[in-house]
Protein backbone atom coordinates (compact mmCIF):
# COMPACT_ATOMS: atom_id res chain seq x y z
CA UNK A 1 0.00 0.00 0.00
CA UNK A 2 1.08 3.59 -0.58
CA UNK A 3 2.53 5.34 2.45
CA UNK A 4 0.18 7.90 3.98
CA UNK A 5 1.51 11.43 3.69
CA UNK A 6 0.46 14.98 4.43
CA UNK A 7 -1.18 16.90 1.61
CA UNK A 8 1.76 19.33 1.54
CA UNK A 9 4.31 16.69 0.52
CA UNK A 10 4.97 16.52 -3.23
CA UNK A 11 3.51 13.24 -4.46
CA UNK A 12 5.65 10.60 -6.17
CA UNK A 13 3.43 8.68 -8.60
CA UNK A 14 4.15 5.06 -9.38
CA UNK A 15 5.17 4.53 -12.98
CA UNK A 16 3.02 2.72 -15.52
CA UNK A 17 2.20 -0.03 -16.13
CA UNK A 18 0.83 -0.80 -12.70
CA UNK A 19 1.93 -3.96 -10.97
CA UNK A 20 -0.66 -6.74 -11.27
CA UNK A 21 -1.45 -6.70 -7.56
CA UNK A 22 -2.48 -3.03 -7.70
CA UNK A 23 -5.82 -3.94 -9.32
CA UNK A 24 -8.40 -6.20 -7.69
CA UNK A 25 -9.92 -7.88 -10.74
CA UNK A 26 -12.86 -9.22 -8.74
CA UNK A 27 -13.77 -5.71 -7.59
CA UNK A 28 -13.94 -4.29 -11.12
CA UNK A 29 -15.13 -7.36 -13.04
CA UNK A 30 -18.89 -6.69 -13.11
CA UNK A 31 -18.40 -2.98 -13.82
CA UNK A 32 -16.05 -3.81 -16.70
CA UNK A 33 -18.55 -6.25 -18.25
CA UNK A 34 -21.34 -3.66 -18.02
CA UNK A 35 -19.24 -0.80 -19.39
CA UNK A 36 -17.86 -2.88 -22.27
CA UNK A 37 -21.33 -4.09 -23.22
CA UNK A 38 -22.91 -0.64 -23.10
CA UNK A 39 -20.03 0.88 -25.07
CA UNK A 40 -20.61 -1.65 -27.85
CA UNK A 41 -24.32 -0.81 -27.91
CA UNK A 42 -23.52 2.91 -28.06
CA UNK A 43 -20.99 2.40 -30.87
CA UNK A 44 -23.57 0.45 -32.87
CA UNK A 45 -26.22 3.08 -32.24
CA UNK A 46 -23.91 5.84 -33.49
CA UNK A 47 -22.71 3.80 -36.47
CA UNK A 48 -26.31 3.04 -37.50
CA UNK A 49 -27.54 6.58 -36.94
CA UNK A 50 -29.43 8.21 -39.79
CA UNK A 51 -27.22 11.20 -39.17
CA UNK A 52 -23.56 10.91 -40.03
CA UNK A 53 -21.25 10.85 -37.00
CA UNK A 54 -19.71 14.10 -38.17
CA UNK A 55 -23.07 15.76 -37.51
CA UNK A 56 -23.53 14.19 -34.07
CA UNK A 57 -20.00 14.98 -32.90
CA UNK A 58 -20.30 18.80 -32.63
CA UNK A 59 -23.57 18.55 -30.69
CA UNK A 60 -22.18 16.13 -28.10
CA UNK A 61 -18.89 18.03 -28.07
CA UNK A 62 -20.62 21.23 -26.99
CA UNK A 63 -22.27 19.40 -24.07
CA UNK A 64 -18.88 17.98 -23.08
CA UNK A 65 -17.16 21.35 -23.27
CA UNK A 66 -19.81 22.82 -20.98
CA UNK A 67 -19.69 19.97 -18.45
CA UNK A 68 -15.89 19.78 -18.32
CA UNK A 69 -15.56 23.52 -17.86
CA UNK A 70 -18.30 23.48 -15.19
CA UNK A 71 -16.07 21.17 -13.13
CA UNK A 72 -13.55 24.02 -13.07
CA UNK A 73 -16.12 26.60 -12.00
CA UNK A 74 -16.91 28.11 -15.40
CA UNK A 75 -20.39 29.65 -15.57
CA UNK A 76 -22.25 29.25 -18.86
CA UNK A 77 -25.32 27.61 -20.37
CA UNK A 78 -25.72 25.26 -23.30
CA UNK A 79 -27.92 27.80 -25.07
CA UNK A 80 -25.24 30.44 -24.59
CA UNK A 81 -22.62 28.18 -26.16
CA UNK A 82 -24.86 27.37 -29.12
CA UNK A 83 -25.66 31.04 -29.69
CA UNK A 84 -21.91 31.71 -29.64
CA UNK A 85 -21.50 29.37 -32.62
CA UNK A 86 -23.46 31.77 -34.83
CA UNK A 87 -22.89 35.06 -32.98
CA UNK A 88 -19.50 34.86 -31.25
CA UNK A 89 -19.14 36.68 -27.93
CA UNK A 90 -15.46 37.60 -27.67
CA UNK A 91 -15.86 39.46 -24.37
CA UNK A 92 -17.18 36.61 -22.23
CA UNK A 93 -14.23 34.60 -20.87
CA UNK A 94 -16.45 31.70 -19.80
CA UNK A 95 -17.81 31.34 -23.33
CA UNK A 96 -14.31 31.67 -24.83
CA UNK A 97 -13.03 29.01 -22.45
CA UNK A 98 -15.71 26.56 -23.54
CA UNK A 99 -15.16 27.47 -27.19
CA UNK A 100 -11.46 26.71 -26.68
CA UNK A 101 -12.36 23.30 -25.26
CA UNK A 102 -14.36 22.32 -28.33
CA UNK A 103 -11.62 23.60 -30.66
CA UNK A 104 -8.93 21.72 -28.74
CA UNK A 105 -10.94 18.49 -28.90
CA UNK A 106 -11.48 18.92 -32.65
CA UNK A 107 -7.75 19.56 -33.14
CA UNK A 108 -6.99 16.39 -31.18
CA UNK A 109 -9.23 14.31 -33.42
CA UNK A 110 -7.61 15.67 -36.59
CA UNK A 111 -4.10 15.16 -35.20
CA UNK A 112 -4.62 11.58 -34.03
CA UNK A 113 -6.15 10.68 -37.39
CA UNK A 114 -2.61 10.78 -38.77
CA UNK A 115 -0.12 11.05 -35.89
CA UNK A 116 0.69 9.34 -32.59
CA UNK A 117 0.42 10.55 -29.02
CA UNK A 118 3.46 12.55 -27.90
CA UNK A 119 4.38 15.32 -25.48
CA UNK A 120 4.10 18.04 -28.11
CA UNK A 121 0.53 16.94 -28.83
CA UNK A 122 -0.44 17.34 -25.17
CA UNK A 123 1.25 20.76 -25.08
CA UNK A 124 -0.68 21.82 -28.20
CA UNK A 125 -3.96 20.71 -26.59
CA UNK A 126 -3.14 22.85 -23.55
CA UNK A 127 -2.18 25.85 -25.68
CA UNK A 128 -5.51 25.74 -27.50
CA UNK A 129 -7.45 25.34 -24.27
CA UNK A 130 -5.80 28.31 -22.61
CA UNK A 131 -5.61 30.71 -25.56
CA UNK A 132 -7.13 34.15 -25.29
CA UNK A 133 -5.97 34.68 -21.69
CA UNK A 134 -9.10 32.97 -20.35
CA UNK A 135 -7.27 32.14 -17.14
CA UNK A 136 -5.20 34.91 -15.63
CA UNK A 137 -3.74 32.69 -12.90
CA UNK A 138 -0.69 31.77 -15.01
CA UNK A 139 1.31 32.80 -18.07
CA UNK A 140 2.63 29.26 -18.55
CA UNK A 141 0.58 28.29 -21.60
CA UNK A 142 1.52 25.33 -23.78
CA UNK A 143 4.48 24.38 -21.57
CA UNK A 144 4.89 22.02 -18.66
CA UNK A 145 4.94 23.81 -15.34
CA UNK A 146 8.20 25.28 -14.04
CA UNK A 147 7.13 25.57 -10.42
CA UNK A 148 5.22 23.71 -7.75
CA UNK A 149 1.43 23.78 -7.96
CA UNK A 150 -1.28 22.69 -5.56
CA UNK A 151 -4.86 21.43 -5.65
CA UNK A 152 -7.29 23.16 -3.33
CA UNK A 153 -4.99 26.04 -2.42
CA UNK A 154 -7.36 28.97 -2.03
CA UNK A 155 -8.19 31.45 0.69
CA UNK A 156 -11.19 29.35 1.72
CA UNK A 157 -9.76 25.83 1.33
CA UNK A 158 -6.63 24.08 2.47
CA UNK A 159 -4.38 22.08 0.16
CA UNK A 160 -5.90 18.70 -0.73
CA UNK A 161 -3.13 17.47 -3.02
CA UNK A 162 0.44 18.47 -3.84
CA UNK A 163 1.47 17.17 -7.29
CA UNK A 164 4.98 15.93 -8.12
CA UNK A 165 7.86 18.41 -8.17
CA UNK A 166 8.01 20.20 -11.51
CA UNK A 167 11.42 18.75 -12.42
CA UNK A 168 9.85 15.27 -12.52
CA UNK A 169 7.01 16.24 -14.86
CA UNK A 170 8.76 15.59 -18.23
CA UNK A 171 9.85 12.05 -17.31
CA UNK A 172 6.44 11.26 -15.81
CA UNK A 173 4.70 12.47 -18.98
CA UNK A 174 7.14 10.41 -21.08
CA UNK A 175 6.21 7.34 -19.03
CA UNK A 176 2.51 8.09 -19.59
CA UNK A 177 3.04 8.53 -23.34
CA UNK A 178 4.94 5.23 -23.49
CA UNK A 179 2.05 3.51 -21.72
CA UNK A 180 -0.47 5.04 -24.14
CA UNK A 181 1.61 4.05 -27.17
CA UNK A 182 2.83 0.59 -26.13
CA UNK A 183 1.14 -0.67 -22.97
CA UNK A 184 2.94 -3.58 -21.31
CA UNK A 185 -0.08 -5.04 -19.55
CA UNK A 186 -3.07 -7.19 -20.47
CA UNK A 187 -5.79 -4.82 -19.29
CA UNK A 188 -8.87 -3.89 -21.32
CA UNK A 189 -8.82 -0.51 -23.01
CA UNK A 190 -11.53 0.96 -20.79
CA UNK A 191 -9.46 0.05 -17.72
CA UNK A 192 -6.39 1.61 -19.32
CA UNK A 193 -8.43 4.73 -20.05
CA UNK A 194 -9.26 5.03 -16.35
CA UNK A 195 -5.58 4.61 -15.45
CA UNK A 196 -4.41 7.13 -18.06
CA UNK A 197 -6.85 9.79 -16.89
CA UNK A 198 -5.98 9.31 -13.22
CA UNK A 199 -2.25 9.29 -13.92
CA UNK A 200 -2.46 12.50 -15.95
CA UNK A 201 -4.41 14.24 -13.18
CA UNK A 202 -1.92 12.95 -10.64
CA UNK A 203 1.06 14.29 -12.61
CA UNK A 204 -0.80 17.61 -12.95
CA UNK A 205 1.73 18.79 -15.55
CA UNK A 206 0.37 22.33 -16.02
CA UNK A 207 -0.15 25.26 -13.72
CA UNK A 208 -3.79 25.39 -14.84
CA UNK A 209 -6.08 23.48 -17.18
CA UNK A 210 -5.09 19.97 -16.03
CA UNK A 211 -8.65 18.76 -15.50
CA UNK A 212 -9.85 19.86 -18.90
CA UNK A 213 -6.82 18.42 -20.74
CA UNK A 214 -7.19 15.16 -18.82
CA UNK A 215 -10.86 14.85 -19.70
CA UNK A 216 -10.26 15.62 -23.38
CA UNK A 217 -7.77 12.76 -23.41
CA UNK A 218 -10.51 10.25 -22.53
CA UNK A 219 -12.36 10.24 -25.90
CA UNK A 220 -9.13 10.94 -27.77
CA UNK A 221 -7.46 7.86 -26.30
CA UNK A 222 -10.51 5.70 -27.00
CA UNK A 223 -10.43 6.95 -30.60
CA UNK A 224 -6.65 6.48 -30.87
CA UNK A 225 -6.93 2.90 -29.58
CA UNK A 226 -9.73 2.22 -32.11
CA UNK A 227 -12.38 1.62 -29.46
CA UNK A 228 -14.65 4.22 -31.08
CA UNK A 229 -14.78 5.43 -34.68
CA UNK A 230 -14.87 9.11 -33.75
CA UNK A 231 -14.04 10.82 -30.44
CA UNK A 232 -17.71 11.33 -29.60
CA UNK A 233 -17.87 9.68 -26.18
CA UNK A 234 -17.63 12.13 -23.29
CA UNK A 235 -18.09 11.57 -19.55
CA UNK A 236 -17.53 15.01 -18.00
CA UNK A 237 -21.28 15.41 -17.57
CA UNK A 238 -21.44 12.30 -15.36
CA UNK A 239 -18.24 13.27 -13.53
CA UNK A 240 -19.62 16.76 -12.86
CA UNK A 241 -22.71 15.20 -11.31
CA UNK A 242 -20.54 13.11 -8.95
CA UNK A 243 -17.62 15.52 -8.71
CA UNK A 244 -17.07 15.17 -4.94
CA UNK A 245 -16.71 11.40 -5.35
CA UNK A 246 -14.61 11.91 -8.50
CA UNK A 247 -12.04 14.07 -6.73
CA UNK A 248 -12.09 11.94 -3.57
CA UNK A 249 -11.34 8.73 -5.46
CA UNK A 250 -8.48 10.37 -7.36
CA UNK A 251 -7.01 11.45 -4.03
CA UNK A 252 -7.49 7.95 -2.63
CA UNK A 253 -5.22 6.64 -5.39
CA UNK A 254 -2.51 9.03 -4.26
CA UNK A 255 -2.94 8.68 -0.51
CA UNK A 256 -4.06 5.05 -0.15
CA UNK A 257 -3.19 3.35 -3.43
CA UNK A 258 -6.84 2.55 -4.10
CA UNK A 259 -6.70 2.05 -7.86
CA UNK A 260 -9.46 -0.57 -8.01
CA UNK A 261 -12.06 1.70 -6.41
CA UNK A 262 -11.26 4.47 -8.90
CA UNK A 263 -11.37 2.12 -11.89
CA UNK A 264 -14.73 0.70 -10.81
CA UNK A 265 -16.16 4.22 -10.44
CA UNK A 266 -14.82 5.20 -13.87
CA UNK A 267 -16.35 2.11 -15.48
CA UNK A 268 -19.69 2.73 -13.78
CA UNK A 269 -19.55 6.30 -15.09
CA UNK A 270 -18.92 5.01 -18.61
CA UNK A 271 -21.98 2.75 -18.32
CA UNK A 272 -24.16 5.61 -17.06
CA UNK A 273 -23.09 7.94 -19.83
CA UNK A 274 -23.44 5.26 -22.53
CA UNK A 275 -27.06 4.70 -21.50
CA UNK A 276 -27.73 8.43 -21.65
CA UNK A 277 -26.09 8.80 -25.06
CA UNK A 278 -27.98 5.80 -26.44
CA UNK A 279 -31.25 7.49 -25.47
CA UNK A 280 -30.09 10.82 -26.92
CA UNK A 281 -29.07 9.30 -30.26
CA UNK A 282 -32.33 7.30 -30.42
CA UNK A 283 -34.41 10.42 -29.83
CA UNK A 284 -32.34 12.46 -32.28
CA UNK A 285 -32.76 9.82 -34.99
CA UNK A 286 -36.54 9.80 -34.50
CA UNK A 287 -36.70 13.60 -34.54
CA UNK A 288 -34.59 13.79 -37.69
CA UNK A 289 -36.81 11.29 -39.53
CA UNK A 290 -39.97 13.10 -38.47
CA UNK A 291 -38.87 16.62 -39.39
CA UNK A 292 -37.11 15.60 -42.59
CA UNK A 293 -40.38 14.11 -43.86
CA UNK A 294 -42.31 17.22 -42.81
CA UNK A 295 -39.76 19.60 -44.35
CA UNK A 296 -39.72 17.71 -47.64
CA UNK A 297 -43.47 18.24 -48.00
CA UNK A 298 -42.69 21.99 -47.94
CA UNK A 299 -39.77 21.96 -50.37
CA UNK A 300 -38.85 18.69 -52.03
CA UNK A 301 -35.18 19.18 -52.92
CA UNK A 302 -31.66 18.50 -51.64
CA UNK A 303 -31.32 22.04 -50.30
CA UNK A 304 -34.01 21.50 -47.70
CA UNK A 305 -32.37 18.22 -46.70
CA UNK A 306 -29.09 20.11 -46.24
CA UNK A 307 -30.82 22.67 -44.06
CA UNK A 308 -32.47 20.06 -41.84
CA UNK A 309 -29.13 18.27 -41.40
CA UNK A 310 -27.44 21.55 -40.56
CA UNK A 311 -29.82 22.09 -37.65
CA UNK A 312 -28.20 19.14 -35.86
CA UNK A 313 -24.89 20.99 -35.91
CA UNK A 314 -26.45 24.38 -35.17
CA UNK A 315 -29.67 23.97 -33.15
CA UNK A 316 -29.55 27.75 -32.75
CA UNK A 317 -28.93 29.26 -36.17
CA UNK A 318 -29.24 32.35 -38.34
CA UNK A 319 -29.48 32.99 -42.07
CA UNK A 320 -25.81 33.90 -42.40
CA UNK A 321 -24.76 30.52 -41.01
CA UNK A 322 -27.09 28.67 -43.37
CA UNK A 323 -25.72 30.59 -46.36
CA UNK A 324 -22.15 29.90 -45.27
CA UNK A 325 -22.56 26.19 -44.50
CA UNK A 326 -24.80 25.09 -47.39
CA UNK A 327 -25.22 25.61 -51.12
CA UNK A 328 -28.65 27.19 -50.65
CA UNK A 329 -28.79 30.49 -52.59
CA UNK A 330 -28.95 33.49 -50.21
CA UNK A 331 -32.24 34.54 -51.76
CA UNK A 332 -33.80 31.21 -50.74
CA UNK A 333 -32.38 30.92 -47.21
CA UNK A 334 -34.86 33.22 -45.49
CA UNK A 335 -37.77 31.65 -47.37
CA UNK A 336 -36.78 28.15 -46.27
CA UNK A 337 -36.31 29.27 -42.66
CA UNK A 338 -39.73 30.97 -42.70
CA UNK A 339 -41.32 27.80 -44.02
CA UNK A 340 -39.83 25.84 -41.11
CA UNK A 341 -41.10 28.45 -38.66
CA UNK A 342 -44.60 28.26 -40.11
CA UNK A 343 -44.44 24.48 -39.84
CA UNK A 344 -43.58 24.71 -36.14
CA UNK A 345 -40.17 23.09 -36.62
CA UNK A 346 -38.20 26.28 -35.87
CA UNK A 347 -38.99 29.28 -33.68
CA UNK A 348 -37.71 32.77 -34.36
CA UNK A 349 -36.92 35.69 -32.06
CA UNK A 350 -38.51 37.86 -34.80
CA UNK A 351 -35.80 40.50 -34.75
CA UNK A 352 -35.69 42.63 -37.86
CA UNK A 353 -31.88 42.29 -38.02
CA UNK A 354 -29.71 39.28 -37.21
CA UNK A 355 -32.77 37.12 -36.67
CA UNK A 356 -32.03 33.92 -34.78
CA UNK A 357 -33.88 30.60 -35.10
CA UNK A 358 -34.22 27.99 -32.37
CA UNK A 359 -34.69 24.26 -32.94
CA UNK A 360 -36.34 23.61 -29.58
CA UNK A 361 -37.22 19.98 -30.15
CA UNK A 362 -33.53 19.16 -30.48
CA UNK A 363 -32.51 21.57 -27.72
CA UNK A 364 -34.88 19.82 -25.31
CA UNK A 365 -33.21 16.48 -26.08
CA UNK A 366 -29.63 17.63 -25.58
CA UNK A 367 -30.31 19.90 -22.60
CA UNK A 368 -31.28 16.99 -20.34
Amino acid sequence: MATLKTAQEAHRPELLPLADERIDVALIFDALIDATSMMEVYKSKVNDSVLDQAWLLPTLQQKEALASSALEGTQATLDGILVDQVKPDNKNNDIIEIRNYALAAAFGYRYLSREKFNSDFILDIHKRLMSGSVRRSTNEIGIFRTQQNYVGKTKEHEITYTPPVYKDVPKLVDNLIAYISEPKDNLRYLVRTAIIHAQFETIHPFMDGNGRVGRILIPLYLYYSKQINMPCFFISEALERDKIKYYALLNNIRNKGQWSEWIRFFLETVTTQCKKYINIVTEINALYDKHLKEACTLVRNSQMISLIRLLYKYPIINAATVAKETDIPPASVNRYLSLLVNAGILYSNNKSRNRTYFYYDLLNIIRD
